[in-house]
């Protein structure tokens, strides 16, 4: 019996125990609320309900690929060889914590970050594993690769945030760069990085940028030719006196009048033209976060969210060369090649100077942080010295609005394998992340029928709060 599978075999068991344990509590969980929610809340007087709304913008960092968590934030220096890998830990701003020798400037800001070790799904490829832990819904297909977008998906959470706040002050509610993530054989974009079911109102704006100039732009945003503003106000008062009531009734037509309001909204706002010139920012900052694209993201996700767009979701893009590991942190073979040579040193400091950034201008108060990926990697390094894809256990990180930095939340066994103790579901750490949005636990959405479907059926998880 391989370690994987003697692992498996018992964290089935326990999740058997934990299952039976909630079906113990009958009507708590149908109102999306678990015991120790409830003592909890009673015990801090309400604390939980102080939680809620408390970022008031969002960067959600995401590492295509699936990074190692046993190369990264949960190492098990003491298990065997073909588990442990190569790397040694490092001293981090914490005692007691430790982190990749690969991840020197990040180290320092562990005072800031909320270690979790213990997310965990069934979504064993990355389409499905993007759009599981991107919407907090467990793939109806969790083993099915090449899996496109279709419009009937569960949406991103920005598109359930953005269906719950709306546009304000001509600024999207909801913003990718610098691209969405699509890649061969699968035609189309990958799920779960757009609107879905909620329809293309609520996709995200996309601010594309150039990898060989890691520079960003609003190509689709842009006067035609000898068409100034104020003929632009014409045109909308035109097109307003043709609004009747019949192709209101269609829902391709109410789609249609929202994406032109939306357009009209983006061609007035100077304050996202202006979050966009990266030129406007000192060279000395710009040089901080690396220039590459994926540095300069960040960089951009932290403008944007200062100028009052509330969530911003980042991609990761490969600075090197197209064709070099394929661009995402999908080692399947030389895996300490990689994570020397491309991957951790751009992310190690483009993500310390984000989180520097944000500090320093006293934005983590009330702006939430997130990194995180589709899944973790094997406990076992492979013949090709790579680690395979393992969705059972991934590492991620959390930052601001409150949550207590220098923590690890959760724990995985002593290879990494499966959570000991705080399994964490997409769905509940979906929950935890609106929450914490301010979007109300009882929002319903509307499917391409009508049908009303609950914004998350997740359970809030106070420990990721504090």
């Amino acid at each position: 019996m391989s370690v994987e599978t003697s692992a498996w075999n018992n964290w089935s068991k326990s999740r058997v125990s934990r299952r039976r344990a909630l079906l113990d509590l009958g009507g708590l969980g149908a109102l999306g609320l678990s015991l120790s929610v409830l003592k909890r809340a009673q015990a801090d007087g309400g604390s939980v309900d102080k939680t809620f709304g408390r970022a008031k913008r969002c960067i959600l960092v995401f590492l295509n690929g699936g990074p190692s968590h046993l190369d990264t934030w949960d190492m098990k220096p003491n298990a065997a060889a073909e588990v442990r890998g190569e790397l040694t830990s490092i001293e981090t701003s914490v005692p007691g914590i430790r982190t990749c020798e690969l991840l020197p400037q990040l180290a320092q800001h562990v005072d800031q970050l909320k270690i979790v070790r213990s997310v965990s799904h069934s979504c064993s490829v990355h389409t499905t594993g993007v759009a599981t832990m991107l919407t907090g819904v467990q793939h109806a297909t969790p083993n099915v690769d090449q899996t496109r977008a279709l419009p009937d998906d569960p949406p991103h959470l920005g598109s359930i945030f953005s269906s719950w706040r709306g546009w304000k002050n001509h600024l999207p509610p909801f913003v990718s760069l610098p691209t969405l993530f699509q890649a061969p054989p699968v035609t189309g974009i990958w799920p779960g990085q757009n609107a879905g079911f909620l329809g293309r109102r609520h996709d995200p704006l996309v601010i594309r940028g150039d990898k060989q100039t890691a520079r960003f732009d609003l190509q689709d945003v842009v006067y035609a030719e000898g068409l100034s503003p104020g003929r632009i106000k014409d045109r909308r008062s035109l097109a307003s006196q043709f609004d009747t009531g019949w192709s209101r009734r269609e829902q391709q037509f109410a789609d249609l009048d929202v994406s032109y309001q939306q357009a009209f909204d983006l061609l007035h706002s100077s304050g996202l033209k202006t979050a966009v010139d990266l030129d406007r920012e000192p060279t000395k900052t710009r040089e901080r976060y690396g220039q590459h694209l994926f540095g300069q993201g960040l960089l951009l996700a932290r403008r944007l969210v200062d100028s009052g767009l509330p969530l911003v979701t980042v991609y990761w893009i490969d600075p090197t060369p197209a064709g070099e590991g394929g661009g995402e942190f999908d080692s399947h073979g030389r895996i300490y090649h990689h994570m020397r040579q491309r991957l951790f040193p751009p992310a190690d400091r483009a993500l310390a100077a984000l989180v520097g950034d944000l500090t320093e201008r006293r934005m983590l108060d009330d702006t939430l942080l997130v990194v995180m990926s589709e899944f973790g990697r094997t406990p076992r390094i492979n013949a090709q010295a790579g680690r395979d894809h393992w969705p059972h256990a991934q590492s991620i990180l959390l930052a601001g609005a409150g949550i207590t930095g220098g923590t690890i939340f959760g724990a995985t066994d002593d290879i990494g394998a499966f959570p000991t103790s705080d399994p964490i579901p997409p769905e509940d750490f979906a929950q935890t992340l609106l929450h914490l949005l301010g979007v109300p636990s009882d929002l319903l959405l509307h499917d391409n029928f009508g049908r009303p479907i609950p914004a998350s059926r997740g359970t809030l998880i106070p420990g990721l709060l504090s």
